[in-house]
């Protein structure tokens, strides 16, 4: 390296140390700068807490005990100071945690607060200032914040406020609000019409149905503030007594005392009801409150109401039942006349008197006790009870209770219709001996209908067997005349004997002896096919498939037979037909059973039902319709035919479900 090179980075070392120097010389100057200007920093906070302590102490005694929340921030919205009732209301506490007022606002207020704050700043105050804030549990409130700011010799340091929780207080507000509006809505629309006057007689309020009533055509607005000092004289010509009228309205003002229900009647023959209410506030007269109804019909249903009411009560008092009324205690209020005619008693000895005390004796207590709290739950009934009457003799009553209210509802005793059914209760025990006896005597009747059955039965058997034994032991002697004759006896001995076996079929159908059971009356027609004589030209044709019923399959199966065999013995056609059908109904089930057979004349459609009856001379016994009607009426139906000569016949019958 030349010397010119050494000069040259020697003067660039030496130019550098002297730049460093004065860095370092700077640095120095600003540290200490700096450092002042941290001291004064700090004599300035540790001046501006002295200051707020200073103020704050000043007002400690009145804050402290104050009802609303106290809150001191510095000019940043940092919170210095809060009494208890601040820190219930935000739920912070500056003493464990660091709180911005500016903070606490809602989101939807935050350019609103900054604005208030900077009016606060420029101004010194902030008064009637209302803002949502969320406390530190989140909860949305409302509050009223007066604001103002602390100086020290004229610069403003800090602010105080007074924060008032209004949340409630709208609430109400708002809640006053509508019920005003909804007052006003109702009045507006009352069935009464209503006039509110001040002090000086100038309208207030009225109502649609006052400008109705009295035939005003406008609207009640209009009415506002119009003077009614002369309204009575302007309007008594809608009533019938005009004069008296206006003077009535002049006398309740002038008193100003509350009159309620005047009635008032109109030339049209209305009938209005007024109320006059003074209004005071402060003991300091306000005006009165006008309400006009109109009672026509009332008045006139009333009028009814006692019209029927002095009717009935003379109905009441002759009728041939005994009614009493009592209170929940059983204390006799009222009686008539027939009460007292079957009791033996006069009205002044059962008034005031307890019923069961006067009537019962001690077994009949019970039910008239629960009888009593039925009453008191609202509920009616009958019953029969046994009594004592005046001369001490047993009677039986059928009483029918109901229970008694006042106008609000309320149970406060009960009322009874009586009847003396002393001697009907004499009939129904006659009755049951009378059935009794009956039963009785209908069991004997068919224990002898058996016995008498079997002794008939066994000559029967007796001469059928001779005639038998003498048609072959004389075969060779007897002529064909005297063989018909034998013939005609065997078939009346016959004859003989189904007219036995009808007769106590007949007396043996009753419901004591019946077994109800699900049958299938398609079973028992195949049953009825397979087991009696069908001649080859008859066809039984069933149209659609039957039922499957609850009854006594053989009652059924009898039933069905007697009809099938009554239709074969009465078709003289060379083909016949027997048809079974059946139709639906909600409440029986019906059926029928028609034939192409001679047909019925209209003279015997209800004479053949009777027992021994029969259309023809052929070998019948007149008892099996008897019976097939027997059984019918056993469960509940009904039947009945259709028939043409020389067509057929259609038996209906009905069985109830």
């Amino acid at each position: 390296m030349s010397q010119k090179q050494i000069d040259i980075l020697q003067r660039a070392l030496n130019r550098e140390k002297a730049a460093r120097k004065q860095a370092e010389r700077i640095l120095e100057e600003k540290s200490a700068e700096l450092f002042k200007i941290t001291q004064k920093l700090k004599e300035s906070n540790e001046k501006l807490e002295h200051l707020v302590s200073q103020q704050t102490s000043q007002l400690q005694g009145v804050f402290e005990n104050i009802v609303d929340a106290y809150v001191v921030i510095d000019l940043l919205g940092n919170v210095l100071k809060m009494n208890d009732a601040a820190i219930d209301l935000l739920g912070y506490n500056i003493e464990n945690e660091k709180v911005n007022l500016l903070n606490l606002s809602h989101p939807e207020e935050s350019e609103r607060v900054s604005k208030s704050f900077q009016d606060l700043l420029n101004t010194g105050f902030l008064t009637d200032f209302q803002v949502r804030i969320i406390t530190k549990d989140k909860q949305q409130k409302l509050v009223h914040i007066n604001s103002s700011i602390i100086y020290d010799d004229g610069i403003p340091f800090a602010a105080q406020g007074i924060v008032r929780d209004i949340t409630r207080d709208k609430e109400a507000e708002k809640q006053l609000i509508e019920s005003e509006n909804r007052l006003s809505t109702l009045i507006l629309n009352l069935d009464s019409g209503i006039l509110l006057e001040n002090e000086n007689r100038e309208i207030v309020l009225t109502n649609k149905k006052f400008c109705e009533l009295f035939q005003i055509p406008v609207s009640p607005d209009q009415l506002k503030g119009m003077d009614c000092s002369n309204a009575a004289e302007q309007n008594k010509i809608f009533f019938e007594n005009p004069e008296e009228f206006v003077s009535r309205i002049n006398t309740i003002i002038k008193n100003r005392n509350t009159v309620l229900g005047d009635e008032l009647t109109m030339i049209d023959g209305r009938v209005l009801e007024r109320d006059f209410i003074p209004i005071y506030k402060n003991n300091f007269y306000q005006g009165h409150l006008w309400s006009y109804r109109d009672i026509t019909l009332k008045k006139n249903y009333r009028q009814s109401i006692e019209s029927e009411k002095q009717k009935y009560s003379n109905i009441i008092a002759n009728m041939n039942l005994g009614l009493i009324e009592v209170d929940n205690d059983d204390v006799i209020l009222f009686v008539n006349q027939s009460f007292c005619k079957m009791s033996g008693y006069e009205e002044r000895e059962l008034i005031g008197k307890r019923g069961s005390d006067v009537f019962l004796t001690k077994r009949e207590v019970d039910i008239i006790k629960d009888e009593n709290q039925k009453r008191i739950e609202g509920k009616s009934n009958s019953y029969e009870l046994s009594i004592k009457n005046k001369d001490g003799k047993i009677r039986h009553w059928l009483i029918s209770g109901a229970p008694n209210y006042n106008i609000n509802g309320k149970v406060i005793g009960s009322i009874g219709i009586h009847l003396d059914i002393t001697d009907l209760k004499s009939l129904e025990l006659q009755k049951e001996n009378l059935l009794r006896k009956l039963a009785k005597s209908n069991e004997e009747l068919q224990d002898y209908a058996h016995i008498v059955s079997h002794d008939l039965k066994s000559p029967l058997r007796s001469i059928t067997a001779i005639i038998t034994w003498l048609k072959e032991d004389y075969k060779n002697i007897i002529d064909e005349s005297g063989m018909q004759n034998f013939k005609l006896i065997e078939n009346k001995l016959e004859k003989m004997d189904n007219l036995i076996d009808g007769i106590l079929s007949y007396s043996s159908i009753d419901e004591k002896h019946s077994k109800t059971q699900r049958t299938d009356l398609n079973e028992t027609i195949e049953n009825i096919k397979n087991t009696i004589y069908i001649p080859d030209h008859i066809t039984v044709q069933v149209k659609v498939k039957l039922p499957i019923i609850n009854v006594d399959p053989i009652r059924i199966q009898q039933l069905f037979q007697n009809l099938i065999g009554n239709a074969i013995s009465h078709i003289d056609k060379e083909i016949g037909i027997i048809e079974i059908n059946y139709i639906k109904n909600p409440n029986f089930h019906q059926f029928s059973v028609s034939d192409n057979g001679v047909g019925i004349s209209k003279d015997y459609h209800k004479k053949i039902f009777e027992i021994f009856q029969s259309v023809s001379d052929n070998e019948s016994t007149g008892i099996g319709l008897s019976i097939v009607k027997k059984i019918i009426e056993l469960y509940k139906g009904e039947i009945w035919l259709d028939s043409e000569l020389g067509v057929g016949t259609t038996f209906h019958f009905t069985i109830k479900k």
